[in-house]
């Protein structure tokens, strides 16, 4: 049988192509993709190649599906589960997988990098995936797009434990893109007193404002450390959490936070990038500073249960969608940042 799917050749060049559908093995699956979601490390790996992606590669890891085939020795699935996906392969033996924390596995692998990922109308899911990955099952009347938003929903709840976000407090999120949106969303939920957005764009500006943000700053005309200030009666803001990926604004993030403050960096940085964090302020300001990158798999867990419940409007999260044969298209709305978040449906919407 045969399927089409989107191989990533070289850098910037896509191509839509027929290939034979996989057949898995008994510890193998074969997933039906439902929804694709185009991840911002889906554009880096295509602007500039990344060593860990041989060419030609399926890529996509943010993923829903139906399970189309289950090998005989998958005891834990069948034909027919509605399920989707971390971005993991831990090999399971490391210390950081010792400590259920295999999105830092030292050996480990990723969907979308060393193995095909979703852009393709079905992907197999290897015995090593099926076994140590993140699976997980949706509700029925989730659409797959939506569950598709599981593994960077992931990352965001990732991210609010580590800057131990709390209900009264005042956070400012840099950057209203998906990432942006949904902590706002998120803070807002947990009680976040007031949360500030920073953002350049307007359109994002007004993202930024359905999603729960109290206020939008533009940094291109307004004094972001002053009207802070102004906000937070001189103290500055309990936490920030930046997610956009600029050396200078995480300089200002240790500004405008208060002492005894929370900073989140999201966002890496871009290779290159010149100029120090004045880590004077870490010290004398005692701040707890820290980063995040993907997502355990208690963590995925917990996001397909605030997805299953409808705990935020993720729906709105979606504002285009693409054909499979129309996935470059999807990359480049993605690169000129129109709407926030681009999805890849194969087999149509649903």
């Amino acid at each position: 049988m045969m399927m089409n799917a989107v191989y990533l050749t070289d850098k910037e060049t896509l191509a839509y192509r027929q290939t034979e559908t996989p057949r898995p093995g008994p510890h193998e699956l074969l997933l039906k993709i439902g929804a694709v979601g185009i991840c911002g490390s889906d554009l880096r790996i295509f602007k500039n190649g990344d060593k860990r992606v041989q060419f030609p590669r399926i890529t996509g890891h943010e993923i829903a599906g139906e399970i189309a085939a289950a090998g005989s020795e998958t005891a834990l699935w069948k034909k027919g589960d509605i399920v989707t996906l971390g971005a993991h392969i831990p090999c399971g033996t490391c210390r950081y997988c010792l400590q259920n924390l295999g999105h830092h596995c030292r050996y480990g692998e990723s969907i979308g990098y060393q193995t095909d990922g979703g852009f393709a109308e079905y992907m197999l899911l290897p015995r090593a995936f099926v076994e140590r990955g993140s699976i997980q099952r949706v509700a029925a009347d989730v659409p797959f797009s939506e569950a598709s938003l599981s593994e960077p929903f992931a990352c965001v709840l990732s991210g609010l434990k580590k800057v131990k976000a709390a209900a009264g407090q005042t956070v400012v999120v840099y950057g209203a893109g998906a990432i942006g949106c949904m902590y706002i969303a998120a803070l807002k939920k947990i009680g976040a007193e007031k949360v500030i957005a920073v953002q350049r764009s307007a359109p994002r500006r007004q993202f930024a404002l359905n999603f729960g943000a109290d206020l939008c700053l533009d940094p291109a005309t307004e004094n972001v450390e002053q009207r802070i200030m102004e906000e937070t009666n001189g103290y500055g803001c309990d936490t920030v959490i930046v997610t956009a990926p600029s050396s200078a604004v995480q300089q200002e993030a240790l500004t405008i936070v208060k002492t005894l403050g929370n900073v989140l960096f999201f966002a890496g940085l871009p290779k290159g990038t010149t100029g120090g964090l004045n880590t004077n302020l870490i010290l004398y300001k005692e701040l707890n500073v820290c980063g995040t990158h993907g997502a355990s798999k208690a963590c995925h867990f917990e996001a397909v249960q605030w997805i299953n419940e409808r705990q935020l409007p993720f729906a709105q999260l979606i504002t285009h969608t693409f054909p499979l044969s129309e996935t470059e298209s999807g990359f480049q709305a993605a690169l000129g940042k129109d709407g926030l978040k681009c999805v890849i449906t194969p087999h149509g919407e649903g």
